[in-house]
């Protein structure tokens, strides 16, 4: 998420962790088969809210958890669900419902676009939406664009009018005042509007 310099901003380890994490969660889904991937995704989401559960159910265990991951979260997920939590849940509906097609690209550009928004956004001049840089969120779009190039480059992919519009679709969940996590809520709904958008033909 991008805010202004002024706003308690995520620690820096926070946003490599996220890259790095999320992208390699990603990229595992060129590496083995669906099925077995879609078993991994879905036991970690379980294995994740599980520990989530009880940390919340179990003072010493939350203090030894935000001990141990306190330079990669948030305040707010001293009580809350972490977003680390939400990716997982996210990819492996993304994957469920909308296929490797196109989870992959969206997933790729939450685990890249979003932090690299929240570094240009936090330091960029000039107005703000809902307390976010726009110029973040087109940061956003040519972060997600470039990795997804990449990635068409080597033959894992392709570079549609449909992923395109997607990583617009993306960025505009980033920076939109939505109060549930983003790293649920943009491949969810980038998801749905690229399957849409590839039916379309685009």
């Amino acid at each position: 998420m991008n805010r202004p310099p002024s706003a308690t901003a995520p620690p820096t380890w926070r946003r490599l962790f996220h890259f790095v994490a999320a992208s390699a969660t990603t990229l595992l889904a060129f590496a083995i088969p669906e099925t077995q991937y879609m078993l991994i995704l879905g036991g970690g989401a379980l294995l994740s809210l599980a520990l989530e559960t009880g940390r919340f159910r179990v003072g010493w265990l939350n203090r030894f958890f935000l001990r141990v991951f306190a330079p990669i979260l948030k305040t707010s997920e001293t009580a809350e669900i972490t977003g680390a939590t939400y990716f997982l849940i996210a990819a492996f509906f993304a994957f469920y419902f909308f296929g490797p097609i196109v989870a992959i690209p969206v997933l790729l550009f939450v685990s890249v676009g979003d932090p690299v928004a929240a570094l240009v956004g936090m330091r960029a001049p000039g107005p703000r939406l809902w307390g976010k840089s726009p110029v973040g969120s087109a940061a956003f779009v040519v972060a997600a664009l470039t990795v997804w190039a990449v990635v068409s480059a080597l033959g894992y992919g392709q570079l549609t009018w449909a992923v395109v519009a997607t990583a617009f679709v993306a960025a505009a969940v980033e920076l939109a005042p939505i109060p549930v996590d983003d790293n649920l809520t943009i491949p969810l709904i980038a998801g749905a509007i690229m399957t849409l958008l590839t039916l379309a033909g685009l």
